[in-house]
């Protein structure tokens, strides 16, 4: 099993809407996968984390390749990027 850590950096006071939109992707295209929205309490300000479970890197390669072919995809990912400063995606093996 792998979990994929997603880690932006919100524009300044935009975290709260990163957070909605990360949201309504997880509601609209990542059900059935074990995921989570996290947010900053300590830390650089406005950093939204999403984890994603998956059974293994090709499974994640094959997920990203639907997500991104599905209607929609395109104008969610618009209006996602105006919010972002940076980020960074990290895999990482469960063990327990």
């Amino acid at each position: 099993m792998i979990l994929v850590r997603e880690v932006f950096q919100a524009k300044y006071g935009k975290g709260d809407e990163l957070v909605a939109i990360f949201k309504e992707a997880r509601q609209q295209w990542l059900q059935g996968l074990a995921t989570r929205v996290l947010a900053d309490l300590s830390g650089s300000f406005f950093t939204v984390v999403v984890e994603i479970e998956v059974e293994s890197l090709a499974d994640w390669e094959r997920r990203i390749a639907e997500l991104f072919a599905q209607p929609g995809s395109a104008d969610w990912f618009s209006r996602m990027m105006p919010l972002v400063e940076s980020g960074r995606r990290e895999f990482y093996t469960i063990k327990a």
